[in-house]
């Protein structure tokens, strides 16, 4: 659907569309250490990972190599001159702010993206959209992350680390077993509901134990 998008609103602005394969990539440097982080009970922020690799590094060569000027995406972050570089500065709407997913961008990245959004609000940049005959000015805004459908983490996890839906028991960081638990991957540090189990305490997740598949609380 995404890349369908794409093509209407390149043929719509009369500017080349190219569909480019970075599957195998993506899955490498972003899939996998996302549930590799995830099941070691790490809070894994795939976005950056993205940005670091794919994004910035792939598709950033990919644009010098068409002889582009400059890559332009679609975060909300602005960017402007500092001296002989560029630097990145909050955008306009701050609702929307993605400065943090980029803290890894380096200067000569940051030199040569351009974020044509960054000085705009949601509804602006819609409106803008509709007024220029885009099919794409109503879309549903993405909530999710992308290889997540509805934000399912437990499916993707099921599939990449099966051993992760195993049972095992839920421990007291005192060491006792409290319960037991269906599969590592159905919760994450923090969590505090849906645990499963009935204490006279507030319980939370401190650590998933991925080798011992136990899920410890305190």
């Amino acid at each position: 659907q995404d890349i369908d998008d794409a093509r209407r609103v390149s043929e719509t602005l009369g500017v080349p569309h190219y569909v480019l394969n970075y599957e195998e990539r993506f899955r490498k440097a972003v899939i996998d250490p996302f549930a590799e982080s995830y099941v070691a009970g790490e809070t894994p922020i795939p976005c950056v990972s993205c940005n670091q690799t794919v994004k910035f590094a792939d598709l950033l060569a990919t644009a010098k190599e068409l002889g582009a000027e400059a890559l332009a995406t679609g975060h909300y972050i602005r960017s402007g001159a500092n001296g002989a570089h560029r630097a990145l500065y909050r955008p306009v709407d701050a609702d929307r702010d993605q400065s943090y997913f980029l803290f890894a961008t380096t200067q000569a990245q940051i030199d040569y993206l351009r974020f044509p959004l960054g000085g705009l609000s949601k509804p602006q940049v819609r409106a803008i959209a509709e007024e220029m005959g885009l099919t794409v000015a109503a879309k549903q805004d993405s909530q999710d992350i992308c290889f997540v459908p509805q934000g399912k983490y437990s499916d993707i996890i099921a599939k990449l680390k099966p051993t992760a839906a195993n049972p095992g028991d839920i421990v007291h960081i005192d060491g006792r077993v409290l319960g037991r638990h269906e599969g590592i991957l159905r919760y994450t540090i923090g969590q505090r509901r849906g645990i499963g189990i009935a204490s006279g305490e507030p319980l939370y997740v401190v650590h998933l134990d991925a080798d011992r598949a136990r899920v410890v609380v305190g």
